[in-house]
């Protein structure tokens, strides 16, 4: 394809031009690779995820070292397979074992890739240091300019535009005066359905590297330049951040019919020490919670009952989410090695889904028909968008070598209030639509490395 091509002669142009802008003004060149991930609407299923292309343009305006503006041009390839199966089916007699699963397992399968031009904006926070890391959010508008799948329903049309949210982290890293790299993660979740047959709908995460053309400003004596001081700070540090994390259902209902779900936790944390002993933490994680359904229930993704219950269910329902905590970390003793961590969190949620298989066998006449289901349900309406909660941590640091440290915690999260929208409970007796349901609280073991960041002045 010929994009690739337009993107570099317009880099090129996109450089050029930079020579008289002001230096608040870059310009820049990203590419690297998506892992999609539909959010998909009620269908009969499992979906694959597949890497794909990524690449644009962007224009980063700097009101100030901490806030900035960024937009630009982006083109995208997403592929999905979507795995879908039935069993081969007849008639049982009722007393014929259970145990025993009558008939081979198809799978059918479909393929589809979606191929996007698309124009972001995003407002950007800044941490002022070398690396220089990055927050941003905003909106994104998106424009289908090629599209092939396996096979093609009757009438199939896939949607020409797309529109959503996106969030990214990153850090920018000077080479010489001018030219500066990126790392960067960005996870886009879109809001409109990709086609009319159902109401899934488009999402990724992007990891990129980038280069970066910044301007340059005419000095009164007629030299061009800026100068940057920095100093390594013993204040201020970053703290890159992994682990696992083990989420359940805390809610005061059937809890002893839920368990574990695992996923992992990623994240950039900055810490600011105020004294020698407490300091602020505060940043971005990914978060991956939820819990795990293996019973007897009229509901793939929560126990309930309406008499005899009608399938039997191993699924697994999931929530990601964007965490944004607020924590007073504590360091007892001279050295400072131990630390206890407390405080609010926020949660923005980007995805939910229930996945798993239910099983179930219809009866009529004195047989029964045994199905198997693949299950890949969309959760986002019924969650509600926000989840809110406190942090309990302790862990302990150790240097590694120059300024680095190492960090190992263990932490607890708890959730306030309930997490399902009032809504989408049943108002029947089968379960309780008023007080808790689903409160979500997690355990997760964690990993850091500090990076001490240097201050431009």
């Amino acid at each position: 394809m010929k994009k690739p091509g337009i993107l570099l002669i317009s880099l090129i142009l996109f450089m050029y031009c930079t020579a008289g802008w002001s230096q608040k003004i870059t310009a820049g060149y990203y590419g690297g690779v998506n892992i999609s991930d539909i959010h998909a609407g009620t269908l009969s299923g499992k979906w694959k995820f597949k890497p794909g292309p990524v690449q644009g343009l962007y224009v980063d305006y700097s009101f100030n070292r901490i806030f900035g503006f960024r937009t630009g041009v982006n083109y995208s390839t997403l592929n999905y397979g979507l795995i879908t199966g039935y069993e081969d089916y007849g008639y049982y007699p009722l007393d014929y074992s259970s145990s025993f699963w009558p008939g081979p397992y198809y799978p059918s399968n479909r393929f589809m890739d979606f191929s996007f031009i698309s124009f972001p904006a995003q407002v950007r926070l800044s941490v002022p240091s070398v690396p220089r890391l990055d927050f941003m959010a905003g909106i994104y508008n998106a424009f289908l300019v090629d599209h092939s799948e396996t096979y093609n329903y009757p009438d199939y049309k896939p949607a020409k535009y797309d529109f959503g949210y996106l969030y990214s982290v990153g850090l920018s890293l000077p080479l010489t005066e001018r030219l500066e790299a990126s790392l960067n993660t960005r996870y886009l979740t879109g809001r409109k359905g990709i086609d009319k047959f159902n109401e899934a709908r488009h999402g990724s995460m992007d990891f990129t590297f980038g280069l970066a053309w910044k301007g340059i400003r005419k000095s009164k004596g007629g030299n061009t330049g800026y100068q940057m001081q920095d100093s390594v700070s013993e204040k201020i540090y970053l703290v890159y951040t992994g682990g696992i994390n083990a989420s359940w259902n805390s809610g005061d209902r059937d809890r002893d019919r839920y368990t574990l779900n695992y996923g992992p936790s990623l994240g950039l944390l900055v810490n600011y020490q105020y004294s020698a002993n407490t300091s602020f933490r505060t940043g971005v994680t990914f978060d991956v919670t939820g819990y795990s359904l293996r019973d007897s229930s009229d509901s793939y993704n929560r126990y309930m009952i309406s008499g005899e219950a009608y399938y039997n269910v191993n699924t697994r329902t999931s929530v990601d989410y964007i965490t944004v905590p607020l924590l007073i970390s504590i360091h007892p003793g001279s050295r400072g090695r131990v630390f206890i961590n407390t405080g609010p969190f926020a949660g923005i949620k980007l995805n939910a889904r229930c996945k798993g298989t239910v099983y179930y066998d219809p009866e009529s006449s004195g047989t029964y028909t045994r199905y198997k289901k693949i299950v890949y349900d969309d959760m986002e309406g019924a969650i509600k968008d926000n989840n809110f909660g406190w942090i309990i941590e302790g862990g302990l640091a150790t240097p590694l070598f120059g300024r680095l440290a190492l960090e190992c915690g263990l932490q607890y999260r708890r959730g306030f209030g309930e997490v399902y929208d009032d809504s989408y409970l049943p108002d029947n007796g089968s379960f309780y639509n008023e007080g808790t349901v689903f409160e979500n609280s997690s355990l997760i073991l964690r990993i850091g490395i500090r990076v001490p960041v240097k201050v431009v002045k």
